[in-house]
C-alpha cells in the first residue's frame, strides 16, 4: 500500500490522507488548513467564488491534484488551470475511489465540497447528522456542499416568461436545485463492521472503529490488506468519558498487525519542553471539569455565564445535568437547541437497538425539559419578530418556549446561561450589578494571534461588567503526551508517521520501537 499526504503536516488540522492499493485510491478527510487560511485570510478577506478552485490552488489551500475536483469549478477557468503552476484538467475520471471521513470538525471535511459530485463519501450516521446542522447554520458558502453538490454557474429558467419564444434564463439558488438531484454520494458507515473493495492488488478491508473526541461521531479506520494494515487515528484521546471506545480501537488496531500508523500529535510539545517534562502540566479530564464546574455552581449564588465548545455534547450535556443538580435552568441557544434536536431527527430513522444505545452514551434533553430553556437575543428591530431571525430561530419564536434577557434580569440566580464572545452585548441587557456575574471559561486557551485578539475582547468585556471569569476549565479533545506514547507502545505499528502536529520531531524522543517517519507533503511512501 502507497500512502500520501498532502495536508496535517507540521500544522494542527487541514488534513488530507491517500492511500492507494493497486488501481484504487482512498482519500481520509479533507480539512481545512486554519493555519494556512488564517495566514491570507480574515472576516472580511475570503477566497472568492466566483473564482473556482483557484485562489484556494494558487495560495496552496489543497493540492494541485488532477482528476480529483468537481468539473463546474474548473470549466470556466481551464485554460489557466492547464498552466504547468496547476497542471488541472477538466475529466469525468475521478482519481479518489472512496473518501473516508474521521468527523465533522472543518479541519477535517470542509473542503470535501470541492471533490467530484461521484466521489463516494463515508461517515457515520452521528457525522451526518452533524454536518446536515452545520448546513442549516453556516454562512460559509462551502459547508453546504459537504453533503450535497450545487452545480456552480448554472442558469435555470425563469418561472415567468416573457411573451416572445426566446426563454428567459436567471443564476440559479439553492431553492431552484431539485433536492434528488443535488445529494452527493454519502454511504453510512455502521461501526466495527469491516467494508470490502476490490482492487486490482487484491481485496481491502476498511473498518471504521468509534473514538472519544470533543464531537460525536468521531471515529478511526484499520486499512487492512495482505495480512497487514494502516492505522489512521484521526483526533482521539483516553481522558474523556468514552474511553472504553478508544480502548476497543487500540485493541483492534494491535491485532490488525500494523506496518503503519498515521497518527494525530496535537498536543506534542517541542523537544526541549518535551525534555523539561512541561506537558505534564495540562492533564485536566472530563471528570475533573465536572468536579471543578461543579463546586463552583453549587457555591455561588447569582447568575452563571458558561462557555464551551459548542458541539462538544459531552460537555453540554455536562453542565445541563449540573444545572438540574443545583435546581438552575440551563439556558442554550437556538444554535445549540438545533444542534440537539438534528441528532434527534436522525435517531427518529434508526432502529430502537440503535436509539437505547445512542442514549446510554448522550441523554439529550427534551424540549419541554423543565431544566432547559431557548435563550432567544434580540435583533433587528429588538421586538422579537419574526421578519429579524433565520428559519431555525422563527420556530422557537413561533412556539413562544424561549425566555429572554428580561427573565434571566429578574431572576439572575435561577439560570446557568451560555454565553460566547459573540453574545457579550447581551450582557448589556442582562444589566446586573458589578461582581454578581460568574463566567465559566469552559473552552481552550487561546493558541494563535487571532484568538488572542479575541480573548482580549472578551475579557474586556467582562471587566467591563465586572463579571467574574474563572480559571480555564477544559479538557482538551486530543489524547495527552503520556497516552499518546502508550497507545503508540501498545498498536506496535513497524512505521509511525505523525500527523496533526506542530512537533512531528518530538516523535522521535518517545523511545519507541518503530520507525518514525518525519512526513512531506506529496511524498509518496510504500509499505
Amino acid at each position: 500500500m502507497q500512502v500520501s499526504i498532502y495536508g496535517g503536516i507540521n500544522e494542527i488540522g487541514g488534513n488530507k490522507i491517500f492511500i492507494k492499493n493497486g488501481d484504487k485510491t482512498f482519500c481520509f478527510d479533507f480539512g481545512l488548513s486554519f493555519k494556512d487560511m488564517n495566514q491570507y485570510f480574515s472576516n472580511f478577506l475570503n477566497p472568492r467564488k466566483f473564482n473556482g478552485v483557484i485562489d484556494y490552488l494558487y495560495l496552496g489551500l489543497i493540492p494541485p491534484i488532477n482528476k480529483i475536483y468537481r468539473n463546474d469549478f474548473i470549466l470556466p477557468f481551464k485554460e489557466k488551470l492547464r498552466s504547468g503552476r496547476y497542471n488541472i484538467t477538466p475529466s469525468d475520471d475521478n482519481l479518489i475511489d472512496a473518501c473516508f471521513l474521521t468527523h465533522a470538525h472543518l479541519d477535517h471535511c470542509k473542503f470535501l465540497g470541492f471533490l467530484k459530485k461521484s466521489t463516494p463519501i463515508y461517515m457515520n450516521w452521528i457525522t451526518e447528522a452533524i454536518a446536515n446542522y452545520l448546513d442549516e447554520i453556516s454562512s460559509d458558502p462551502l459547508v453546504p456542499e459537504i453533503l450535497h453538490f450545487y452545480e456552480a454557474f448554472k442558469q435555470v429558467p425563469k418561472k415567468k416568461q416573457k411573451t416572445n419564444d426566446e426563454i428567459q434564463y436567471k443564476r440559479a439558488k439553492r431553492t431552484d436545485y431539485k433536492k434528488h438531484d443535488c445529494l452527493r454520494k454519502i454511504k453510512l458507515m455502521d461501526s466495527s463492521k469491516p467494508y470490502f473493495f476490490n482492487t486490482s492488488n487484491g481485496e481491502i478491508k476498511i473498518t471504521q472503529y468509534p473514538v472519544d473526541h470533543s464531537i460525536p461521531g468521531a471515529c478511526s479506520y484499520i486499512i487492512e490488506h495482505d495480512g497487514r494494515s494502516i492505522i489512521y487515528t484521526g483526533d482521539f484521546r483516553t481522558h474523556g468519558l468514552h474511553s472504553d471506545w478508544v480502548r476497543t480501537f487500540i485493541n483492534n488496531a494491535k491485532k490488525s498487525n500494523p506496518i503503519t500508523i498515521i497518527t494525530e500529535g496535537t498536543r506534542v510539545p517541542s523537544v526541549e519542553d518535551f525534555k523539561n517534562e512541561k506537558f505534564k502540566d495540562d492533564t485536566q479530564s472530563e471528570k475533573d471539569v465536572q468536579e471543578i464546574s461543579g463546586e463552583l455552581i453549587n457555591n455561588y449564588h447569582g447568575l452563571i455565564l458558561f462557555n464551551y465548545p459548542s458541539r462538544n455534547l459531552d460537555r453540554l450535556l455536562l453542565y445541563y445535568n449540573l444545572a438540574k443538580k443545583n435546581n438552575r435552568i440551563i439556558a442554550i441557544t437556538p444554535k445549540i437547541h438545533m444542534y440537539i434536536e438534528s441528532l434527534k431527527k436522525k435517531l427518529d430513522e434508526m432502529e430502537e437497538e440503535n436509539i437505547k444505545e445512542f442514549y446510554r452514551d448522550y441523554n439529550l434533553p427534551e424540549f419541554n425539559d423543565d431544566f432547559l430553556s431557548i435563550y432567544l437575543p434580540r435583533k433587528g428591530w429588538g421586538k422579537f419578530e419574526s421578519e429579524d431571525y433565520k428559519k431555525f430561530e422563527r420556530i422557537i419564536l413561533k412556539e413562544e418556549n424561549y425566555i429572554n434577557y428580561k427573565d434571566v434580569k429578574a431572576e439572575p440566580d435561577k439560570y446557568l446561561m451560555y454565553l460566547d464572545y459573540f453574545m457579550m452585548n447581551e450582557l448589556i441587557d442582562l444589566d446586573q450589578k458589578q461582581d454578581s456575574i460568574l463566567f465559566i471559561n469552559s473552552t481552550t486557551d487561546p493558541f494563535n494571534e487571532e484568538m488572542v485578539i479575541q480573548d482580549k475582547k472578551l475579557n474586556a468585556w467582562l471587566n467591563k461588567f465586572g463579571v467574574i471569569k474563572t480559571e480555564t476549565i477544559h479538557s482538551s479533545g486530543h489524547v495527552n503526551v503520556e497516552d499518546l506514547i502508550s497507545t503508540l507502545s501498545t498498536i506496535q505499528a513497524d512505521n509511525i508517521i505523525p500527523v496533526h502536529t506542530e512537533h512531528a520531531e518530538t516523535f522521535t524522543e518517545f523511545g519507541l520501537s518503530g520507525n518514525i517517519i518525519l512526513p512531506e507533503k506529496r511524498k509518496k511512501y510504500t509499505f
